[in-house]
């Protein structure tokens, strides 16, 4: 099922590990001695972290859940933010409303469906799995942040739960009408803003600025062994992480984010537009090269209204919620 451990895969460790040690130094200039404890537990194996980043209400966020969250659950996937106490006071108040906001959903959100819970973690298990040469390395990895894998889904689970229960509570205090919706299209075309947006992920076949026949004939014959390791059920994301030429979108398995329909060129609007969610398009030619897109998510007016209003109502509701409840930061360094 896996393959023998790549020299993209050595690379990446090694990589890792230098940003690993910048992280540490880095965190121990805004943290003192916590990343040093952390980074020291994740070289010589899982280590509890007895102290605590903040209270929200009868509920605790450990400096292991700060870091954890601030710089990557699975080291190979990690993402770095700046390093300023500023942006870490930015990640643990983003969890703290995270928790505000969970805690007051379960009160109103009864019926959890577990199934659905489950599904999303062994996905997420899959997703983290496939970046790694082999299980044991995907295990290691999760070692060096201080995880064994039944402790990771059992982190899986409880984050997912608090999303799921969140989500269905904001979306109760969302109406749209008809009118609502023809009015922000009105808004949406005065301001020449697009109708429809895509969320697309691509692989790119890069062509040089004048290709010759062979060029052509080359790329060609990539993209049709990538549409075949695709209809085989190699996942998107990897495959355009491992062989896309685009360097930037392997990053992030070849996720372009979100595209309005208006800004797309026409070749590549009309190989999206008709595509059900997860699809695969035909290859596309444009002056980059030859690309193969999935639909990840597409939205009209009112998606893109209900999530507006989804978001304010969060902001809303988490600001008042705080304003009630008992929330103290516990590091002094982080303290406002």
């Amino acid at each position: 099922m896996f393959a023998r451990q790549s020299h993209r895969e050595k690379s990446g460790r090694r990589s890792f590990c230098r940003k690993e040690a910048g992280i540490a130094a880095l965190l121990g200039v805004a943290l003192g001695l916590l990343a040093p404890a952390f980074f020291a537990a994740a070289r010589s194996g899982p280590r509890v972290l007895d102290r605590v980043a903040a209270r929200v209400n009868q509920e605790i966020i450990t400096e292991k859940e700060l870091l954890q969250a601030a710089f990557g659950e699975v080291p190979l996937t990690a993402t770095v933010p700046q390093g300023t106490v500023a942006e870490l006071r930015s990640v643990l108040n983003a969890m703290i409303e995270e928790r505000l906001l969970a805690q007051a959903a379960r009160e109103e959100i009864k019926e959890i469906p577990e199934e659905v819970i489950a599904n999303r973690v062994e996905a997420i298990v899959k997703e983290q799995k496939e970046m790694f040469s082999s299980e044991s390395a995907f295990l290691s990895a999760l070692e060096r942040r201080g995880w064994d894998l039944e402790a990771y889904k059992a982190h899986l689970r409880d984050r997912e739960t608090r999303a799921y229960v969140t989500q269905a509570a904001l979306a109760r205090r969302v109406r749209i009408t008809e009118n609502d919706v023809t009015s922000y299209t009105e808004q949406l075309k005065r301001r020449g803003a697009p109708l429809v947006e895509y969320r697309l992920a691509h692989i790119l076949v890069r062509l040089p600025d004048t290709p010759t026949a062979s060029d052509i004939q080359q790329a060609d014959r990539r993209i049709l062994q990538y549409l075949e390791q695709l209809r085989q059920g190699t996942p998107f994301a990897t495959l355009a992480r491992e062989q896309s030429d685009d360097k930037a979108a392997r990053q992030t398995g070849g996720d372009l984010g979100w595209l309005g329909g208006n800004t797309l060129q026409k070749p590549i609007l009309e190989a999206v537009a008709s595509l059900e969610r997860g699809q695969i398009s035909a290859p596309v030619r444009t002056e980059k090269g030859i690309h193969i897109f999935q639909l990840i998510r597409k939205r009209t007016p009112r998606e893109m209204l209900f999530e507006k209003r989804l978001e304010e109502v969060r902001k809303s509701w988490a600001a008042d919620l705080r304003r009630r409840g008992h929330v103290k930061i516990l590091l002094p360094q982080l303290s406002e």
